[in-house]
């Protein structure tokens, strides 16, 4: 198939709602190329000019935002489970994406897709699970099979099933996530890490768990979860702790002693490790918790050390701090649309430092 060709049949399976992930990446390499890509452009006006209703105004940013939301739906989700719906309002509406495409350079369509890896995988029962992987710099939003909604952090993989079964509903998160769970009493909801496995039936918490760290932080919202350590079973005896709304759990972990667990039907991980201790805040300020779902990053009292980890997934950089002293200063402040280079200019009118960069490797000294 010769590329105008090729360009043509993605974008018609995009407007019938019949794209795969891969060609969901495809297209979206082939937007950011622009007129770098033969025939791209001319291939959208022609199709745009085609429709009718071409005196419309260009769409609103609450027009895009739905349209990309149910963009999200086609992709995440495999072909047979789209809905009709889905495809006639991906139909209806490909006209605007046109005229996104042209005006904008479909940047926000290149950057959802190229940021975010999606992995379609069927087990030995014929289970499908989906594996959505956020790059460094990049966050992203996924709906669920039964309608809750998971914001995914930079440099975080979530797991889960196409379809929930008849007893619960399980997914699995490395990395961070803010969970807004749909409540059905009938159908727990389970969010399992390396170390712990969370238990909801309707509510809204942050639960940070990066491999490269050696704790695990839930942080409620509202409603209320149990706790369990993954080496023991799921229940009552058996939990750890129960949180109440702007309360958080801190896990420390056994990084040095990993055992083998997991099941075929479940979107967990394949080694579990065991909790060291546990520990409470009963009253926690939940809004630098969850600040990043939001595009803010809110710090108070954080230690350079710590704060230098969230910089780096945020911007997609390394950090290498070179004075222990600079590691333990303090910092407070929310950074909202600075750059790498602007975060750090303002950190170091706070505590002097100073800083060289190559490339995405930055080297902070005093």
């Amino acid at each position: 198939m010769n590329g105008q060709n090729n360009i043509k049949d993605l974008i018609e399976k995009f407007r019938e709602g019949r794209l795969s992930p891969l060609e969901a990446k495809e297209l979206a390499m082939l937007a950011k190329k622009g007129d770098q890509a033969e025939g791209f452009k001319s291939l959208l006006d022609d199709i745009w000019q085609k429709s009718s209703d071409t005196e419309i105004e260009t769409p609103s940013g609450s027009i895009l935002n739905q349209l990309k939301g149910n963009i999200e739906k086609e992709v995440n989700l495999p072909a047979a489970s789209v809905g009709k719906s889905v495809r006639l309002f991906i139909n209806s509406f490909f006209k605007y994406a046109a005229i996104i495409f042209l005006t904008m350079g479909a940047t926000w369509f290149a950057k959802e897709y190229l940021d975010k890896k999606v992995k379609t995988t069927a087990n030995s029962s014929n289970l499908v699970n989906n594996e959505i992987t956020v790059s460094y710099g990049s966050k992203s939003k996924v709906t669920l099979p039964d309608g809750s909604t998971v914001n995914l952090n930079s440099g975080s993989t979530l797991r889960y099933p196409a379809h929930f079964d008849k007893e619960s509903r399980n997914v699995f998160i490395e990395g961070e996530a803010f969970f807004d769970v749909k409540k059905d009493p009938q159908h727990p909801f389970y969010v399992k890490t390396n170390s712990i496995t969370i238990k909801v039936l309707g509510t809204r918490f942050n639960v940070k768990s990066y491999s490269d760290e050696k704790t695990v932080q839930t942080t409620l919202v509202s409603g209320t979860i149990e706790i369990y350590s993954n080496k023991k079973s799921l229940k009552e005896k058996d939990r750890l702790v129960v949180l109440k709304p702007n309360q958080q759990a801190i896990c420390e972990i056994k990084k040095d002693e990993v055992v083998v667990s997991g099941t075929q039907n479940e979107p967990e991980s394949k080694k579990a490790e065991p909790i060291k201790s546990i520990s409470v805040n009963p009253q926690v300020d939940v809004i630098p918790v969850i600040s990043w779902k939001d595009n803010r990053m809110v710090f108070r009292d954080e230690k350079f050390a710590d704060l230098s980890q969230k910089l780096e997934r945020w911007y997609n950089v390394e950090i290498e701090i070179k004075d222990e002293n600079l590691k333990q200063a303090l910092f407070s402040g929310i950074f909202v649309k600075e750059t790498i280079e602007q975060a750090l200019n303002a950190l170091e009118l706070a505590t002097p430092f100073h800083y060289q960069m190559e490339k995405n490797h930055i080297i902070i000294y005093k």
